[in-house]
């Protein structure tokens, strides 16, 4: 009896000892991006018992007390936690292995811990942003020395990507590579990216030689896995887009009286009393929704992966808007026991961009007085009496003009790869198609202008663009030792053919929509061919050895159809240097705290061909039409155009490279740094000739050099304090920009941005910012006209002789006693001396939250739009500003006059000039993650709901729409495009604060 009573106690002691120790744990497994990793092994260490996590990352386990759990998972650093007296961990498995990831390079792959040349790699995760509407503009603020601004802001406009600097005088657009096909970044959803690399020095870049001096974006979308069963992903989000600031404008009532007072109304605008607010006549609050579906998964010997997409974007200005839809299929297979591959990628994408003509700064400078219906004019809009500046009805305009660009895209993309009969050689044929088609549409209804009738119009034109590329390629890569080697030689061909035709006719009946309505007495037709051609021939060698010192060199020779002969052909070298001080013995020792040490050097030559087709070629002009006889003769003629020089060559684009990467606290902190030196000659430019020659256009000459010179710095800090994960990263990019040679005429300068044709202010001059505004520097105001006759010359002439007290005093910068446009001197850049990005995120038990602030700080904003509303020597509406105008109480504005004698409203003047830095938020976003319990009841692996914000709020002392200005795009009106309209506005398109909400789930 009393054993077994001893028994049962022992048995009891047992297993309450047991109870204490053995415990049910949960935990979440999450990546560097605090995103879920499924699949990650989990395993009590010294024991076979484990398990793997779910595809929320999840796991379930139970293990006693003070055991350790031995967390892996390929590509991340093994993680090993100690159980205590907690039930739920959250795991954050970092990028140990970090060095070893797979970066996308030129016509191939590098280990990351072998990249010799300076490249960024954002991962398809970071750029789904659920913001984006836009590959480019999920790309804003990630990548230091990456500028991403805004050309017009209208939807489906698209966005300015400059890299490095200002390096040519023409395009300045990086080249894009999509899945090995040249394109368009704007054909391809963020959606559907998996990885995108920029290719930022020379070294990097060179293997795309002529192509590639403004940088090279690689994009690689994604594609399925093998062995894995379909799995289904939903992305979508609904919100409303509203104007986030108004100018501030006089009302009806305020005109009214402020022009009386001052002397000047009108007799018969006592007769008018309406009191319109055209801004919120012609700006709305509008939607925006967005869907993404994809399907994704493989078998043993393939992959795939099909998406859908669909974007309607009003605008937030009446009648424009962006419809598109896109679908997407990449499929891999792999035959003979993986040794020959073959694989295709397939993007269409149609969308529907409605703009208006409508130019922004004269919904601004309309008269509050006119109202903005009257049935007894045609069109049924009232329009500019006599006495009133001659400026569109805003919302007649938007109403009776409508003007769409339909286009549809396609890329095909196929390859097939196959192993060679040597160990680690391959040969791969790699083939590619875009095709671009698409239809101007430009109707215009009877509309009033003033006392006339304007007749109506049908303009429509459509253009055909296709483009093919064949590359043959051959690859070897082996390991020897402690020696690898990676050897690259390939060629490649490729046209590009683009056709356009249109017809126009005037009087198109009420209710019709189709050219043939209208009579043929006034009727124009167009067309258009153009064809350009490239051969290339390139080859790399990599080397690396005992992953401590690395070398890569590399070259290609480009000929282009658009130079002549014996100037067609470029060759374009690189060489790069790479020290891994971190695998060196000596620094053994301070591995514990220094997880990664990496010098880079790289020097390099790059190309640019982006000049017209047939500009070294004499044309022939044909439509030279005429009647003799009563019999139509056709003519044409060779000669009326200019002709570039016949040894016009490449524009060439040399880069040296000095660059440093860290990593510390267990890669917790990562730091990049980069200093470059980029020189730009032979710079490809039209060169205007005198009218007297009676031809037309302007030859193309090689013109000059431009420097850049800049410094990037990018730092990243991830984390976990308990259950808590975060995450701060902060990206910055300081460059010099300079003209440092014009070789072509005797004047040392270019002119640039002209608004309506009013006086240059922005120029490219030696010794200079390209772009930099030139401008008469003013020195306050004359308060009395004594003052205005103390203001005088050495010679003792008065400077001003016709200005008043109220007047603007303006610098007689070269001391010759009068002032003219020889006064003007350089008032800053339109490039900021300094732009950043900083972006942060946390989460907690399922709830996640991201923010990004961007900014700029040095730059210039040429104010076009407040010197167009506070001019006072037309009839139209202005800036409350003026209430403030010049008397013996008010000091700081202008007096108000409509003569104007002294010039106050002269353009070129810094009186327009303000600065363009800013501190925005421009995305902020809460998320929460619902739980598995929720989630089994209805079949989903994962779900996400969020409420985001964009552009939500901006810290300037600019006085305009939006300080966020890149080189225009001519929407709206704005009449110039190019380089030297950076910071120019001239009523860009108001970029729309959006609120939106969305769901992201998988099944």
């Amino acid at each position: 009896m009393r054993k077994t009573a001893l028994l049962l106690l022992l048995s009891t002691y047992g297993s309450l000892a047991f109870a204490q120790q053995s415990q049910k744990v949960r935990g979440k497994v999450l990546d560097a991006d605090n995103k879920p990793v499924a699949g990650a092994t989990v395993n009590i260490k010294g024991s076979a018992s484990g398990t793997k996590t779910d595809a929320d990352g999840s796991f379930t386990l139970d293990v006693a007390k003070g055991k350790t759990l031995k967390i892996t998972y390929v590509g991340m650093k093994e993680q090993e936690v100690l159980v205590n007296d907690a039930s739920t961990y959250s795991i954050v498995l970092q990028s140990g292995t970090e060095l070893d990831e797979v970066v996308v390079i030129g016509y191939g792959t590098v280990k990351k811990s072998d990249l010799t040349g300076a490249v960024a790699s954002v991962t398809g995760k970071d750029l789904q942003s659920n913001l984006a509407k836009s590959a480019a503009g999920a790309l804003q603020g990630r990548v230091a020395g990456v500028s991403v601004s805004n050309a017009g802001g209208s939807p489906g406009a698209g966005m300015n990507i400059n890299i490095r600097g200002i390096g040519s005088m023409g395009s300045t657009n990086p080249l894009y590579v999509i899945d090995g096909v040249f394109g368009d970044i704007n054909t391809v959803d963020p959606n559907d990216i998996a990885s995108l690399e920029v290719l930022k020095d020379a070294s990097a870049a060179a293997i795309y030689g002529s192509r590639a001096a403004n940088g090279v974006v690689i994009i690689t979308t994604k594609g399925g896995k093998r062995a894995s069963p379909a799995t289904l992903s939903l992305n979508a989000y609904t919100g409303v887009q509203s104007l986030p600031k108004k100018m501030s404008l006089m009302d009806g009532p305020q005109w009214k009286k402020f022009v009386d007072e001052k002397g000047y109304l009108p007799v018969q605008a006592k007769d008018f009393n309406a009191n319109t607010d055209w801004q919120d006549e012609v700006f709305q609050t509008a939607p925006v929704n967005k869907i993404n579906l994809d399907v994704a998964g493989g078998g043993d010997r393939s992959t795939y992966s099909v998406s859908g997409g669909y974007l309607n974007q009003k605008g937030i200005l009446k009648t424009t808007g962006y419809e598109s839809f896109n679908v997407r299929s990449k499929n891999t297979f792999n035959f003979f026991n993986d040794h020959l591959r073959v694989g295709n990628t397939f993007l269409i994408k149609s969308g529907d961009r409605q703009y208006a003509n409508l130019v922004i700064t004269d919904i601004l400078r309309q008269n509050p007085l006119l109202p903005v219906y009257d049935a007894n004019v045609v069109g049924g809009y009232s329009t500019y009496a006599p006495w009133m500046k001659n400026l569109d009805n805003p919302v007649g305009n938007l109403n009776l003009n409508t003007n769409h660009v339909y286009q549809t895209d396609i890329m095909l993309n196929g390859y097939a790869e196959a192993d060679l009969f040597v160990k680690g050689l391959k040969y791969r044929l790699n083939v590619g198609i875009n095709r671009t088609t698409g239809r101007n549409y430009n109707k215009s209804d009877r509309r009033p202008d003033g006392t006339a009738v304007l007749q109506s119009s049908l303009n429509e034109s459509a253009f055909f663009n296709n483009q093919w590329l064949i590359e043959n390629t051959l690859h070897y890569d082996n390991t020897f030792d402690k020696h690898t080697i990676s050897l690259l030689a390939g060629y490649s061909s490729q046209e590009n053919s683009n056709r356009g035709f249109g017809a126009k006719r005037l009087d198109i009946p009420a209710g019709t929509d189709a050219i043939d309505a209208a009579s043929p007495a006034e009727q124009s037709t167009s067309g258009s061919l153009q064809e350009a051609s490239m051969i290339s021939q390139f080859g790399r060698v990599m080397y690396t050895y005992d992953n401590r010192y690395l070398f890569t060199a590399t070259v290609r020779r480009d000929g282009s159809s658009k130079f002549d002969n014996g100037h067609r052909y470029g060759v374009f070298p690189s060489v790069a240097l790479g020290w891994n001080i971190m695998n060196e013995s000596f620094f053994e020792k301070a591995k514990n705290s220094v997880n990664e040490f990496k010098i880079r050097a790289t020097y390099g030559r790059l190309g640019n061909q982006e000049i017209a087709n047939y500009t070294t070629q004499n044309v022939t002009r044909y439509g030279i039409n005429y009647i003799q006889g009563g019999a139509w003769w056709q003519g044409a003629i060779p000669g009326t155009s200019w002709v570039s020089p016949s040894n016009l060559t490449w524009e060439e684009t040399e880069t040296s490279n000095l660059g440093v990467d860290l990593a510390f606290l267990q890669s917790k902190l990562r730091i990049s740094a980069d200093y470059y030196v980029r020189n730009t000659k032979d710079i490809l430019l039209s060169i205007n000739q005198p009218p007297s020659a009676g031809k037309s256009g302007s030859p193309v000459m090689n013109a000059g050099t431009i420097s850049n010179k800049g410094f990037e710095f990018l730092a990243s800090y991830r984390d976990a304090i308990g259950e808590v994960n975060y995450n701060i990263g902060v990206n910055a990019s300081a460059v010099k920009n300079k003209m440092k040679a014009i070789t072509v005429g005797n004047k040392q300068e270019f002119e640039g941005y002209n608004p309506q044709g009013e006086g240059v202010i922005s120029w490219a001059k030696v010794g200079y910012p390209i772009g930099g505004f030139w401008l008469i520097q003013t020195d306050g105001l004359f308060q009395s006209d004594a003052e205005v006759q103390a203001y005088k010359s050495g010679n003792g002439t008065v400077i001003q002789p016709t200005a008043k007290a109220g007047d603007i005093k303006f610098v007689d910068y070269n001391g010759d006693g009068k002032i003219d446009n020889n006064d003007r001197q350089y008032m800053g850049s339109p490039y900021p001396s300094l732009a950043y990005g900083i972006r942060g995120g946390l989460d907690y038990k399922g709830v996640d939250f991201a923010f990004f602030f961007d900014g700029m700080y040095g730059n210039k904003i040429y104010n076009y739009t407040r010197a167009r509303i506070e001019s006072t020597s037309e009839v139209h509406n202005y800036s409350t500003s003026l209430l403030n105008s010049w008397t013996a109480s008010n000091t700081n504005i202008p007096r108000y006059t409509r003569e104007d004698p002294n010039g106050n409203v002269r353009r070129v003047s810094d009186r327009w000039l303000e600065s363009g830095a800013f501190f925005r938020l421009k995305t902020i976003e809460l998320g929460y993650t619902l739980p598995n319990t929720w989630l089994n009841k209805v079949t989903l692996k994962n779900a996400r709901i969020y409420l985001a914000a964009d552009n939500l709020f901006t810290v300037t002392k600019y006085k305009g729409y939006s300080p966020d200005l890149g080189p225009s795009n001519n929407d709206n009106g704005v009449g110039q495009t190019g380089v030297m309209t950076a910071g120019t506005d001239h009523g860009r398109y108001p970029l729309a604060r959006t609120i939106m909400f969305g769901i992201q789930a998988n099944f």
